[in-house]
This record gives C-alpha cells, sequence and structure tokens, in this order.
C-alpha cells in the first residue's frame, strides 16, 4: 500500500490510520492498561489525543509544526505530509 515505506514504517503507519496502536485506549479494550486515559492529561489517549493535544509532547509537537510549515496541525497533515 505505501510502497515508498519500509515495511515496519508502513505497517505503523497502517496502525494510526486504524487506530490500532499502543495507546491506552487501545490497550484498555483488551485489559491490556488500567485506564483509557492519559495518565497526564485525565482524557482518553488516542491517535488525536498523543498527537495533537497531549501536554507532554508539547515541545515535539511545535517543532512538527515548524518542519511542516503549517500552523494548523490535522490528523490529515500527520498521516499525509512527507517528512
Amino acid at each position: 500500500m505505501y510502497t515508498n515505506l519500509s515495511r515496519p514504517q508502513s505497517s505503523v503507519l497502517m496502525q494510526l490510520r486504524t487506530s490500532h496502536i499502543g495507546l491506552d485506549a487501545f490497550l484498555f479494550r483488551f485489559h491490556l492498561a488500567p485506564s483509557p486515559d492519559c495518565a497526564l492529561c485525565l482524557v482518553p489517549e488516542t491517535f488525536s489525543h498523543y498527537l495533537l493535544s497531549c501536554l507532554l509532547y508539547r515541545r515535539q509537537r511545535v517543532a512538527l509544526i515548524s518542519r511542516l510549515g503549517t500552523a494548523c496541525l490535522s490528523l490529515w497533515h500527520l498521516i499525509a505530509a512527507k517528512l
């Protein structure tokens, strides 16, 4: 599906697109996490929260926004961008 990516990169991107990734909101469904919530923000730890709003990753998000050259960060920008 992602011909220009390595197999591990393609796998992670597919996991992100389907939300089947090791974040607590997903893991909690299988009793693999004690709570579905982010330990810092106390909201469901989803792909969207992790990348767009989690306080723990604020500095990394600012760097990413700078690298993407956009002030409007969205899931589409993150999945479709060629970094």
